[in-house]
């Protein structure tokens, strides 16, 4: 039996980036927001990821763009060979109480990002005329502490079913990829298949962005530090 792989964090995290990673094992098929109108609607189901259903997308699935075949080259064949059927979901903070009972055993990978980092990225795409973002820093930093506090205070049953990882982190090196899927029961792959993402995170760490003190200010004020650390120390001990 497939076993079922969640990804999630908050919208601006990274959380596409890495299923474009994980994408790269034999052993993974992942959607990017397969489900996402599902997921939202709290109907989501576990038969939603058996073969005929996951491999057949529909109108009222997920975004237009948000295709397996826009994904991965041969999805059927991926399913067969996968030991991991999942999706991407960012916002599922709001929905763990529907996912945790239809996917009580479902593995979940929380990836977490600095909070002005994803504040600023908020708002670079919100001022953005060519961008159709409508959600501004502050509604960012309101679901990314809204996430980190929810994530955070789970009892320790449930943390048991999750991988924390964190943004600054994981691009930065093959290795820290690999450490991944070690975490997941998987081999690992050869560093010059990973070596193109961590090169691209490297240039976007170094490509300049606006500087906006004022948002730095009523972030480093408003954001809920005590669960950042919380959830960062449980990312020391398990990494």
């Amino acid at each position: 039996m497939k076993r079922l792989l969640f990804l999630s964090g908050t919208a601006r995290a990274g959380t596409s980036a890495l299923v474009n990673i994980l994408n790269q094992h034999n052993h993974i098929l992942m959607g990017q927001e397969r489900y996402f109108f599902k997921f939202r609607k709290n109907v989501i189901v576990r038969g939603h990821f058996e073969r005929g259903r996951f491999l057949n997308m529909r109108p009222d699935d997920t975004h237009d763009k948000a295709t397996l075949a826009g994904v991965i080259k041969d999805p059927e064949a991926r399913y067969d060979n996968a030991v991991y059927i999942g999706d991407k979901f960012p916002p599922m903070f709001r929905h763990l109480d529907h996912v945790f009972k239809h996917f009580p055993k479902a593995r979940h990978i929380y990836i977490l990002r600095n909070p002005l980092s994803v504040a600023e990225s908020y708002e670079a795409r919100f001022q953005n005329k060519d961008d159709k973002w409508t959600q501004n820093w502050e509604v960012g930093l309101e679901a990314w502490n809204e996430s980190v506090r929810i994530i955070a205070d789970l009892p320790e049953e449930r943390l048991q079913h999750f991988t924390f990882v964190q943004y600054e982190e994981i691009y930065a090196t093959p290795k820290a990829i690999n450490a991944l899927f070690t975490r997941l029961g998987l081999s690992n792959l050869e560093e010059e298949v990973l070596e193109p993402y961590t090169a691209k995170f490297a240039e976007l760490i170094h490509k300049p962005v606006p500087r906006r003190d004022d948002i730095r200010l009523q972030v480093s004020r408003r954001a809920d530090w005590d669960s950042y650390r919380k959830l960062g120390a449980t990312i020391e001990t398990r990494y």
